[in-house]
């Protein structure tokens, strides 16, 4: 109490009256009405007291005073004193229009300022988002519009989808790259908000714990220098105990992120009861750009077709009634018309890709089928098809050894080098190209001649903007050439660079005189770039932003689904490939045979494959008709093949 009375009435009056003014707008907007109203009064009684030394004969009574004040106030013009009998009257209505300038403006002004302020606060994006069972999106990168256009596709049977998205991005610059970016967006609507991501408080207000699933965006490329990705994955990681924060602990929506970081990775997976799962860029691209060398043209529509929405994927599908009794896997494939069985999810969670057709399904398990959309999916407790076909050709099916060049040194290519290297039949060379040759690159390069001492590996300086550098690893003698994407400011400049290698290239080929190209395959950052990639002589083609963005999208609606590309991408199961389909019907000497896909199907198991499709080779250079490529086709459907034509199978290797 002493220390009170240290300081005048003044400053302890003004200190309180600071205090209440830093409560916000309210407490302005009360304080100036407040000063409003004592000016009124004030007014009130200089006039009540003017008007007993000289009354005021217009006046009809004392009550009409208060009025005549409120008038002159309001008005705030000196006309109103027109009306004033006498001059003191005059003057004091005079006063009166001044006060009211001032208290009322000060009013009006700050009305305004409130009024433009909640305007400037709703542009940046602070305000609540009344919105459930919603996708949430955190972060806005390179990504977020393949992400976007996903989601619409997977909301398109929904009558009012939402996506929101929160992000450090100022909210109207947001908006305009949506708006510029995609231009129908069907069922859905985009709210987005803008704020930190790790901010407890922001992921209320964007209702994180009523999301169907979340997003969050890694806020660093995968060509970014190692520190920035240490911290874009902490930044992750935090972001996700943000969202175990919001939920109290309890279960929150299944999470989708990407983490560079194998160790951070598993400890996202394994940080919550819930559901979170971790994508990996480079590991997945660079298993991908691997299994692409070694297969037949083609598989990277196969897989772009497989990871989009817009096109097929698989489902977890379990019919109500069961299986009908005792089913085996092998079976299952003729229990379906237009879609494919590939595997099994089990009981215990486990996913098994191409398992033994002796293996038994049980009621318990899930089919992972192959399929347009869900809807699509009907079962047969009888065969749908009658497969004549018993028996496949015995000829010799063994690998062929190969000449495989790597152009550029980027974070997926020690990876790339290394998948390919268990893929690679003994005898085969693989040969790397790079700027600049390092430890790091010498390292890689001695721990698999140590793991694979049947393979020819190297590591080779190389300027690429040299055409006669270019012209003395005679690429023509390669059956595989992989040009992979550097590093660069933006994904136009990263296109930029392997097209106009791209373009070296193709000019000492077609120098060279051969008929004889190897395949070339490339990664390209920009979809909007395939066009000129094309034409540029390639044969096959990564879209590395796209895919990945396919991928996250498909796995926030399917947490399941990055299961099931962990086991497709990787060396130890079943892939991916494109084969002769002569390793699975007899020409006996003719041009061409007719066959029903159903036949396929069955040739297939007899293989232990699964079959996803078809590619005929007349078709392969036409765009439209997805390189010749018809997946899941009915099994009644009749093909005219030729020993060029291929099958998309699910295989344990090539042969």
């Amino acid at each position: 109490m002493e220390n009170k009375h240290k300081y005048s009435f003044g400053i302890r009056m003004r200190y309180r009256i600071d205090n209440f003014m830093a409560k916000g707008s309210s407490s302005i907007f009360l304080a100036l009405l407040a000063l409003f109203m004592c000016g009124f009064l004030v007014m009130v009684m200089v006039r009540m007291i003017a008007n007993l030394f000289l009354p005021d004969e217009t006046l009809s009574s004392w009550m009409e005073i208060p009025w005549r004040v409120y008038v002159s106030v309001m008005e705030g013009s000196a006309a109103e004193t027109d009306g004033d009998s006498n001059w003191l009257a005059k003057v004091t209505s005079i006063v009166g229009v001044l006060v009211g300038l001032i208290l009322f403006s000060s009013m009006v002004a700050f009305i305004t300022s409130v009024f433009e302020a909640k305007l400037a606060e709703l542009r940046r994006g602070r305000s609540l988002v009344l919105e459930e069972n919603h996708t949430l999106i955190l972060g806005f990168g390179d990504r977020i519009i393949e992400i976007i256009r996903e989601l619409i596709e997977a909301n398109e049977s929904e009558p009012d989808a939402a996506i929101v998205i929160l992000a450090d991005d100022d909210k109207e610059e947001m908006d305009n790259i949506i708006r510029d970016n995609i231009d129908d967006f069907i069922s859905t609507r985009v709210i987005t908000r803008s704020g930190v991501v790790t901010n407890i408080n922001n992921l209320k207000k964007v209702k994180a714990e009523n999301a169907k699933s979340i997003i969050i965006m890694n806020s660093a490329a995968s060509w970014r220098p190692k520190e920035d990705r240490k911290l874009a994955d902490a930044l992750v990681l935090k972001s996700i105990m943000s969202i175990i924060a919001v939920c109290d602990g309890e279960k929150h929506p299944p999470i989708v992120c990407e983490i560079h970081s194998d160790r951070d990775r598993e400890l996202a997976e394994n940080i919550s009861n819930g559901t979170v799962k971790a994508l990996n860029e480079v590991s997945v691209l660079s298993r991908m750009i691997a299994q692409l060398a070694l297969s037949r043209n083609g598989l990277s529509v196969v897989y772009s077709d497989m990871v989009g929405f817009d096109g097929n994927e698989f489902y977890f599908y379990q019919p109500e009634d069961g299986w009908g009794g005792h089913l085996t896997f092998g079976e299952s494939s003729n229990r379906f018309k237009s879609s494919t069985p590939m595997g099994i999810h089990k009981a215990d969670g486990k996913i098994l890709l191409n398992p033994s057709p002796e293996m038994p399904v049980t009621d318990e398990d899930e089919l992972i089928v192959f399929a347009e959309d869900d809807s699509t999916i009907f079962y047969f407790n009888q065969p749908v098809f009658e497969a004549e076909i018993n028996e496949i050709p015995q000829s010799n099916m063994s690998l062929r050894t190969q000449r495989v060049a790597l152009l550029n040194w980027t974070p997926k290519t020690d990876i790339i080098m290394e998948k390919l290297c268990s893929y690679l039949p003994p005898g085969s060379e693989l040969c790397t190209y790079v700027t600049e040759v390092n430890n790091e690159m010498d390292t890689v390069k001695e721990t698999l001649l140590k793991q694979y001492p049947n393979l020819t590996i190297s590591i080779l300086q190389m300027d690429f903007n040299d055409l006669t550098k270019l012209n003395e690893i005679d690429p023509n003698n390669f059956d595989s050439l992989l040009i992979l994407s550097p590093g660069g400011a933006t994904i136009e400049e990263m296109d930029a660079y392997v097209i106009s290698l791209l373009i070296r290239l193709r000019q000492i080929l077609k120098n060279s005189g051969s008929n004889k190209w190897p395949k070339l395959i490339t990664e390209v950052m920009d979809s909007e770039n395939i066009d000129i990639i094309l034409n540029s002589g390639v044969e096959d083609f990564m879209v590395s932003n796209q895919f990945v963005s396919q991928i996250m999208a498909q796995v926030s609606e399917e947490p399941l689904a990055l299961d099931v590309y962990d086991d497709l991408f990787q060396s130890e199961g079943s892939e991916l490939y494109i084969k002769p389909v002569s390793y699975y019907f007899s020409f006996n000497g003719k041009e061409s045979i007719t066959v029903a896909y159903g036949e396929c199907v069955q040739a297939a198991k007899l293989r232990n494959e699964v079959i996803l499709g078809i590619q005929l080779h007349s078709e392969q250079k036409d765009k439209d008709k997805m390189f010749g490529i018809s997946l899941i086709p009915n099994k009644s459907d009749v093909f005219t093949i030729t020993p060029n034509d291929g099958l998309i199978a699910l295989a344990q290797d090539e042969s």
